[in-house]
């Protein structure tokens, strides 16, 4: 019976096999000098330690304010109405299907929901004309509406208390 010998000549271990490109949502990342950099986008937060990358939501990219003088919305954005106003939803241009507004109506005094230029706002199987409104005088009444752009309108995701639609 023979026997097989194999000597290994380098100067240290044998690496174990690691990979050399990274599959993401949107794309291939491939480390140059054995580094590859994980960021965070609007919302996100990323931690490394030892061989663990933490990914972090903070907020879903979704922000809150208080408004208390007529205003125009932003897309993923969600306000606070303590006083009788006018939002102004986003223009159409810029926009994409699922791009959402959160209007809580937090006074007893009518808060419009102003539609742009040709879009539309449907709440449950009421529809506004173009460049319509949704009006609520109910404190606590919300709407949280959800932009199609094929239809031009803003849909409603949920809602509660009353708001009338013209």
């Amino acid at each position: 019976m023979s026997q097989i010998t194999k000597t290994l000549t380098s100067g240290g271990p044998i690496p174990p096999v690691l990979p050399t490109q990274f599959t993401t949502d949107n794309g291939i990342a491939v480390p140059a000098a054995n580094n590859l950099n994980v960021f965070g986008g609007v919302g996100t937060a990323t931690s490394g330690a030892g061989s663990t990358i933490t990914i972090t939501v903070k907020n879903e990219g979704f922000s809150w304010s208080e408004q208390n003088v007529s205003f125009p919305a932003s897309i993923q954005s969600g306000y606070f109405c303590n006083a009788g106003l006018t939002v102004t939803l986003p223009a159409t241009a810029g926009l994409t299907i699922g791009n959402t507004v959160i209007i809580y109506v937090d006074t007893s005094s009518p808060v419009i929901i102003q539609a742009n230029a040709g879009q539309m706002i449907q709440v449950g199987s009421n529809i506004s004309a173009a460049a319509g409104t949704a009006t609520s005088a109910t404190r606590g009444a919300i709407l949280e509406l959800i932009f199609k752009p094929s239809d031009l309108t803003w849909h409603t995701q949920s809602s509660l208390g009353v708001f009338n639609v013209v």
